[in-house]
């Protein structure tokens, strides 16, 4: 029970903000208070009692933008407050809960509560709203015929409500799904790229230890035929190896992808791509510090750090300068890419990105024993930070 209490409206997807904005409920809910405390004056006669009874069934509007169900509860329980100020003031038409301008805060109260719930608390909440309504009506003095007409109408018309929610919100879940079923597979193809990547940085060292493996003896005097052997031994191991992950590495690719014959990207390959993003409009600045080496895996690793990061600018953020930091330490590599907020008046290019970008960048950061501190500056800008561990740390 105490879930279903604190349900939330919900949200836009991929962000914090309710899906509907607050201000046209803050009207509605202002609409009903003016329009039905002038009804219960004038219409019913309700007196002193008018404003208050109207503020009473105006709240519900308000509650269940911020608690749907805890709107519906007060909706719920003020049914019967007109009806029954009404018979407490003597009046000769008390106003019942079919009457239109009761219905103007019932409507988009069971909206957003069919909305937000599982089918089976929406109809529950639905039944008992009419049954509190019938239940309301039966000391009022009006015709049987009267009655079983209001009531049937303010149930169609109550139930037209819960069902355009209801429907909502199953759209939204199976639009929720399959955008998680996308996300999910883009990840994995993004990790299947990662993992061919290391392939390639992994594959060559391989390849040195077999190669080293088999010339030691004749490279170094007076081997003896015991370390010939363990040579030899090596040599095997490691051509076995690299037939292992040939095999792995074709199983990743699938057999309609040709192969890709080109070098990994890495640290030294940062100009060229800084320049090809300054030649697109995006100003930066590169900064790297630091004489220590980098690892091929790590270097590969940064070098696509970077590489998102400045297409992301490019997306969200046309014509931000940038600055992309890499510093080499003894014990880690520190890369940082910050930009500062997009020109004022610059229009987004409208380009859509795979989706996983800063997913992917988290994937290959783990992946090395490191960690990414990703989001917006204190100045309006957006920044991107890593720290990639060297050798045993790592």
């Amino acid at each position: 029970m105490g879930v279903i209490w604190g349900v939330r409206l919900p949200t836009v997807p991929g962000t914090e903000h309710p899906e509907f904005r607050l201000r046209p409920f803050v009207l509605l809910a202002a609409a009903s208070l003016v329009m039905n405390a002038l009804i219960f004056q004038f219409a019913y006669a309700l007196g002193v009692l008018s404003v208050p009874v109207s503020a009473l069934v105006s709240a519900p509007v308000l509650v269940a933008w911020y608690r749907p169900v805890a709107g519906w509860v007060l909706a719920f329980a003020t049914v019967p407050a007109p009806t029954l100020a009404g018979l407490a003031m003597g009046s000769p038409d008390p106003p019942v809960p079919w009457m239109l301008n009761q219905e103007l805060y019932v409507l988009p109260v069971l909206y957003l509560f069919a909305l937000s719930v599982p089918l089976g608390v929406s109809a529950a909440g639905y039944v008992m709203t009419i049954a509190a309504g019938v239940a309301t009506a039966v000391p009022v003095a009006i015709s049987p015929q009267v009655k079983t007409t209001g009531v049937l109408v303010w149930s169609l018309t109550l139930l037209v409500a819960v069902v355009l929610g209801h429907n909502r919100r199953v759209r939204r879940l199976a639009t929720m799904r399959v955008a998680d079923e996308l996300s999910k597979r883009k990840l994995v193809e993004e990790r299947t790229r990662i993992a061919r990547e290391l392939h390639d940085v992994v594959a060559h060292h391989m390849s040195v230890i077999a190669v080293q493996a088999a010339s030691a003896p004749y490279r170094v005097d007076d081997v003896s035929e015991a370390a010939a052997e363990e040579f030899a031994a090596i040599n095997a191991a490691a051509r076995a190896s690299l037939n292992d992950m040939r095999r792995l590495l074709g199983a990743l690719r699938g057999a309609d992808e040709p192969p890709d014959t080109a070098p990994q990207p890495g640290v030294e390959d940062l100009e060229s791509l800084v320049d090809s993003v300054r030649q697109a409009g995006l100003p930066v600045r590169l900064v790297r510090t630091g004489e220590h080496p980098i690892g091929p895996v790590r270097s590969v690793t940064v070098y696509r750090m970077v590489q998102e990061a400045l297409s992301n600018v490019v997306r969200h953020a046309p014509g931000a300068a940038v600055t992309v930091t890499v510093r080499a330490g003894a014990d880690a590599v520190e890369v940082e890419v910050e930009n500062a907020p997009a020109p004022a008046g610059t229009p987004a290019p409208g380009l859509d990105g795979s989706g996983v970008g800063l997913a992917g960048m988290r994937e290959r950061v783990t992946a090395l024993g490191g960690h990414l501190e990703t989001g917006p500056t204190s100045r309006g800008g957006f920044a991107v930070r890593g720290r990639l561990p060297e050798g045993e740390r790592a």
